[in-house]
């Protein structure tokens, strides 16, 4: 009996609340609230020596998804080739609370949880696939201003810093 009552207690005491799970964040501006990608990719098709098919010399996209309740995901996709048929891909997900700060056209990710993957089609022992750390998981602020393209749709320009002359451009996208 004193064995049951001490196994209680240590597997009641070893539980923990979940405390990486996603609490709602602040402020999102209806404006900005769904699923935005900024993304290029090539127009062409790429043929290796031998004639085969190899896909897209090179894939490049960023998405984000602004939930209503202050959440957020946030997805990286690249891909390369080249011409021995090696095929590099990477993969990079997180999600978290959000807050937009209208006053000073910004935003602040905080990411809860994360996960990264690689692929090397010609060297596969390099290969990652893994959850990110806690200490990768680290708040990121962006500048932002929504503007209108010339066909009529909403568009998120986005900067790293306040004063940066590049910009990324985010477009609506559904998944």
């Amino acid at each position: 009996m004193i064995m049951m009552t001490l196994l209680a207690v240590v597997l009641l005491s070893s539980c923990k609340k979940d405390t990486d799970s996603v609490m709602p964040g602040g402020h999102v501006p209806t404006e900005t609230a769904g699923k935005w990608m900024y993304g290029s990719f090539a127009m062409s098709e790429f043929w290796s020596y031998d004639g085969t098919y190899q896909g897209n010399p090179f894939e490049l996209a960023v998405m984000f998804d602004f939930k209503t309740d202050g959440t957020y995901e946030k997805y990286f996709v690249a891909t390369t080739r080249d011409y021995s048929g090696c095929k590099t891909e990477a993969f990079t997900f997180e999600k978290g609370s959000v807050d937009f700060n209208e006053a000073d056209g910004s935003f602040t990710t905080t990411p809860t949880e994360g996960h990264y993957r690689g692929f090397y089609s010609c060297f596969p022992k390099q290969n990652v696939n893994r959850k990110m750390d806690r200490s990768e998981l680290k708040p990121q602020t962006y500048y932002y201003e929504t503007t209108t393209a010339s066909n009529g749709q909403p568009n998120l320009v986005v900067r790293f810093n306040k004063t940066d002359t590049n910009v990324s451009t985010f477009r609506p996208t559904s998944w």
